[in-house]
């Protein structure tokens, strides 16, 4: 009885702060007696966080594949033809592999 009570107190307060992706059930299903809570106390999952500044510059298309854009036409752009301006404004992929999957694990993408 007294596991129920508070294993419920515990659904309402949250006292250990955002717990990643980890639903709530399952989170509790991984919380031991109340005796052992008193003698070793309760660790936060680790989680990674999403790199900000990269999920802002990279968008995962719809093939799986990761966006990006190109470099080159913030400033600077009076010398340069109009046909290059133009193409640099146009998205395209990340090519190598390994760097993509850099990437991939930088903005939490599946």
């Amino acid at each position: 009885m007294l596991g129920a009570v508070w294993r419920s107190a515990l659904l309402t307060a949250r006292p250990f702060g955002n717990l990643c992706n980890v639903g709530v059930a399952r989170w509790l299903d991984t919380i031991p007696s109340l005796p052992a809570l008193m003698i070793g106390g309760l660790r936060e999952k680790s989680c990674l966080k999403t790199n900000k500044s990269a999920a802002k510059r990279f968008i995962v298309r719809g093939n799986g594949r990761i966006k990006r854009g190109r470099a080159g036409r913030s400033h600077n752009t009076g010398h340069k033809g109009r046909k290059r301006v133009n193409r640099l404004a146009t998205s395209t992929g990340i090519r190598e592999k390994a760097i993509e999957d850099r990437m991939r694990v930088l903005i939490r993408a599946p």
